[in-house]
C-alpha cells in the first residue's frame, strides 16, 4: 500500500494484444507540426541510476513502446545515464522516435556544452526538442539576457543542432510570463487531479498560442494508484502529451493499456476521484529525484519522504512491527544526514527534508 491506506488500488490491465498495437493516437504538437503519440515515455526510469533498473530492462522499454507505435521519448542531461541508454537503444531506429531532451545549465556556454554532449549521448545529429529544464522565476531575466542560456537555444536551433526550443518549469507564473515571448514552441509542466494550477490560465494560454504542451507526473509521481481514472483524467482537457514514466514491461502494458481510452469522466467520477485522493494532501513526494545524489548516499526519496508517509500517523508504540522494524533499520542512515540543506534547495516541491529527517530520528531513537 502506498502513502494512504484509502487508495484505490491499481486496476491490472492486460498486455495489449497484436490488433490494439500500432493504434496509439497522434496530435499535433503545437506550432511544432510534429505528429506525436499522445502518450509519451519519461526518461528518468530509462536511467539505471534513477530507475533502479538495468540496461537491458531499458532497452525492452523503449523497444517496447516503439513497438506499439509510441514516438516520443523525453529526457534530460540530468537524467544521470538515460540519454546513454536511450540513444543506445534506438540504434537503428532513430527515424521511428521525436526525441525531446532538456538542459539544466543557464549560460550560453554551458548549455551549448550540454547541447553538445546530448546529442553524443543519444548518438543522433540533432534533438527535435530541447528544453529549459526546471527554470525558477529568479533565473528568468539572466536566463534571457545577454549570455544567458536562450543564446545558445537559438544557436543550436538555427544552426540545425535542434529543431524546436521547450520551456519546462514547476511554476506556473514562469510558464505563463516565457510562453507569451514566442521563444518557446513547447511548455511541460506537472498536471495531475492533485495539481491542478494549470488548468486556469496556462493550458488554455498555450492553445491559444500554439504552443505544444507536455505533461509530467500524471500520477504524481506514483502516489496516484487509480491509473485507469487518472488516465481518464486527461481526456478532460486540452493538453497534446503525457509522459509515462514506467521501469519494467509489466508495468509497461499496464499503463498503456489503460492509457488508451477516449472516455471523459463525468462530473460526478471527478469528485469521486477528488476525495479518493484527498488524503495525500500535496506535501509528497513525487519521486523525481531531483535532491539526488546525497553526499552521503541517503536515497531521499524512499528512506525519507515515502517512510515518512508511511508511519507519520503511528506513534511507535501502535505501529505495525513491520514499520518499526523498518525504521529502526534506516537508523544508521538518517544519523549520516549531515543536513547540508542541499537536497531542499534542489527539490522542486520544497519539502522538509530535514525537519522530516529529524522527525522519523525522533520517533525512532529507542
Amino acid at each position: 500500500m502506498s502513502f494512504c491506506q484509502a487508495h484505490v488500488l491499481m486496476e491490472m490491465c492486460t498486455s495489449p494484444s497484436a490488433h490494439e498495437r500500432h493504434i496509439m493516437k497522434k496530435v499535433r504538437l503545437g506550432r511544432t507540426n510534429l505528429h506525436v503519440t499522445r502518450w509519451g515515455l519519461g526518461g528518468i526510469p530509462l536511467s539505471t541510476v534513477m530507475g533502479g533498473t538495468t540496461e537491458e530492462v531499458i532497452a525492452q522499454l523503449v523497444h517496447a513502446a516503439l513497438d506499439y507505435g509510441i514516438n516520443f521519448i523525453d529526457t534530460s542531461r540530468v537524467y544521470m545515464d538515460s540519454e546513454t541508454n536511450i540513444g543506445q537503444a534506438l540504434k537503428g531506429r532513430r527515424h521511428e522516435c521525436i526525441i525531446a531532451s532538456k538542459s539544466y545549465k543557464r549560460t550560453r556556454d554551458d548549455v551549448l556544452a550540454d547541447i553538445e554532449e546530448s546529442l553524443n549521448q543519444l548518438q543522433t545529429d540533432w534533438i527535435d526538442i530541447h528544453q529549459v529544464h526546471a527554470l525558477y522565476p529568479h533565473e528568468v531575466q539572466s536566463f534571457m539576457g545577454k549570455g544567458g542560456g536562450m543564446e545558445a537555444f537559438r544557436k543550436a536551433r538555427d544552426e540545425g543542432m535542434i529543431k524546436f526550443i521547450g520551456l519546462t518549469s514547476h511554476h506556473v507564473s514562469v510558464m505563463v510570463e516565457l510562453i507569451k515571448t514566442g521563444e518557446f514552441d513547447t511548455v511541460m509542466f506537472p498536471f495531475n487531479v492533485i495539481e491542478r494550477e494549470p488548468e486556469q490560465e496556462l493550458i488554455p494560454l498555450a492553445a491559444s498560442l500554439d504552443v505544444g504542451t507536455i505533461v509530467m507526473k500524471p500520477l504524481a509521481g506514483g502516489a496516484i494508484r487509480n491509473i485507469k481514472t487518472a488516465f481518464k483524467f486527461f481526456n478532460n482537457y486540452q493538453v497534446d502529451v503525457i509522459l509515462n514514466g514506467v521501469s519494467n514491461l509489466p508495468e509497461f502494458h499496464e499503463n498503456i493499456r489503460c492509457a488508451a481510452r477516449d472516455a471523459h469522466l463525468t462530473p460526478e467520477e471527478l469528485r469521486a476521484f477528488e476525495q479518493e485522493v484527498a488524503c495525500l494532501g500535496k506535501e509528497f513526494c513525487r519521486r523525481c529525484s531531483y535532491c539526488m545524489p546525497c553526499p552521503n548516499d541517503l536515497h531521499i526519496p524512499d528512506m525519507i519522504h515515502l517512510f515518512w508517509h508511511m508511519v507519520k500517523d503511528y506513534s511507535y508504540e501502535n505501529m505495525p512491527p513491520e514499520k518499526r522494524n523498518m525504521g529502526e533499520s534506516l537508523m544508521i542512515w538518517l544519523q549520516a544526514c549531515e543536513e547540508c540543506g542541499k537536497c531542499e534547495e534542489k527539490c522542486p516541491y520544497h519539502l522538509p527534508t530535514i525537519n522530516r529527517k529529524k522527525e522519523l530520528m525522533e520517533k525512532f531513537s529507542r
